[in-house]
């Protein structure tokens, strides 16, 4: 089974939009890191309760690590960002992130990442959310989340829509 490991910024996205449950419903095996937990504090119980369900598995950040971490770091990226990376590397996972600095560094150390996009994909394509639903969720995420990818949304949109 395939490892995603999951950025701050696509929980938040799913848990906004009332889409965290279908995603956990995907064929893969969902990470992330205590640093990351620790960002999306706003919707900590919720996190708890998927956590004790053991449908999101949280690693801990050891202090053994932070070398490694920190080697990864540029003035662009944080702590929390490269944690989640070296994360991905060492399980050997996919990266699912919206941060476009962070995707960019990952990409080019050769390990994959997708975004949000992917997601809806995924959920469309594995018969978790009809087309109508995922038009429905991703223009309320539109509607709160401003740094998506405009162009590739409206692809989607049009294509949801002719079937």
């Amino acid at each position: 089974m395939k490892i995603v490991v999951n950025d701050a910024n696509i929980l938040i996205d799913l848990i906004s939009i009332d889409l965290i449950n279908a995603f956990l419903k995907l064929d893969f095996e969902f990470h992330t890191n205590d640093l990351i937990i620790n960002e999306v504090r706003e919707h900590q119980q919720l996190l708890i309760e998927i956590i004790e369900s053991n449908k999101l598995i949280v690693s801990e950040t050891k202090a053994e690590n932070f070398t490694d971490i920190i080697a990864l770091m540029t003035k662009n990226l944080s702590f929390e960002d490269c944690s989640i990376w070296y994360y991905t590397k060492k399980v050997r996972g996919i990266l699912l992130t919206g941060d476009s600095k962070l995707r960019k560094s990952v990409e080019n150390d050769h390990i994959e990442v997708r975004g949000i996009l992917f997601v809806f994909d995924m959920l469309v394509e594995n018969r978790i959310i009809t087309e109508i639903k995922a038009i429905e969720k991703l223009n309320e995420l539109m509607a709160i989340n401003n740094r998506l990818p405009r162009q590739e949304i409206h692809k989607r949109l049009l294509l949801w829509k002719a079937k």
